[in-house]
């Protein structure tokens, strides 16, 4: 048995020299791994929140604004380690927004169907998000004289932009935190009464939503 103190013969020092060499390769990788968004492969994400939405137009100073509802549907893939496309269906509906004075039965709706990038610049749960695609107004109410509600639409373009959080739970399911802007830019909206001239409605809103990979 070698003696205490003894020098580490030649084989020794190479198989220390090895494994120190080893745990070095080892620990990056384990860690960039753990540092890997949260979505992989095919992700859906859904959820809802709260919303606020002002609406103008190029032909009036007038800016309406109320709060309501959110709700969004995302399914995307991975591009890359920080990249990930999605299409997302989007909405907002609010049903006393006021359009209409003395008439309380206005219904109120904007929805985006559009395609969606989010980054991930730090190798974490943050991540930026923004996308481009189709946007559509709708808004239904009671003729002030009464008879059947009239819904009128416009369709144009949405923007949408924001950052948020996904919160691991569970190797296949996170929570994701949002805080986002939709912008419709919707058009021209014809009124049985009068005409909304390139109607934009924004929608500012924070979100809870589910995501499975």
């Amino acid at each position: 048995m070698a003696a205490i103190g003894c020098p580490a013969t030649h084989g020794e020092r190479a198989m220390r020299t090895g494994l120190a060499l080893l745990l070095l390769a080892a620990f990056p990788a384990v860690g960039a791994e753990a540092q890997r968004p949260h979505r992989a492969g095919l992700w859906i994400e859904t959820g809802g929140g709260v919303g606020y939405v002002r609406i103008a137009s190029s032909g009036s100073t007038n800016v309406t604004s109320a709060p309501g509802s959110t709700s969004y549907l995302t399914v995307g893939v991975l591009l890359s380690d920080n990249v990930l496309l999605g299409i997302e269906n989007a909405g907002f509906v609010d049903e006393m927004l006021g359009f209409f004075r003395g008439d309380t039965s206005s219904l109120a709706q904007t929805w985006n169907l559009g395609v969606v990038v989010l980054w991930y610049p730090w190798r974490s749960g943050l991540f930026a998000k923004g996308g481009v695609g189709v946007a559509q107004g709708s808004f239904t109410f009671t003729p002030p004289g009464g008879g059947a509600p009239v819904t009128v639409r416009g369709t144009g373009v949405g923007l949408n932009f924001g950052a948020g959080y996904d919160l691991k739970v569970s190797r296949k399911i996170a929570l994701t935190a949002c805080v986002c802007a939709d912008i419709a830019g919707i058009g021209d909206v014809v009124l049985p009464s009068t005409r909304i001239d390139d109607m934009i409605a924004s929608v500012y809103h924070v979100t809870i939503g589910l995501t499975i990979r």
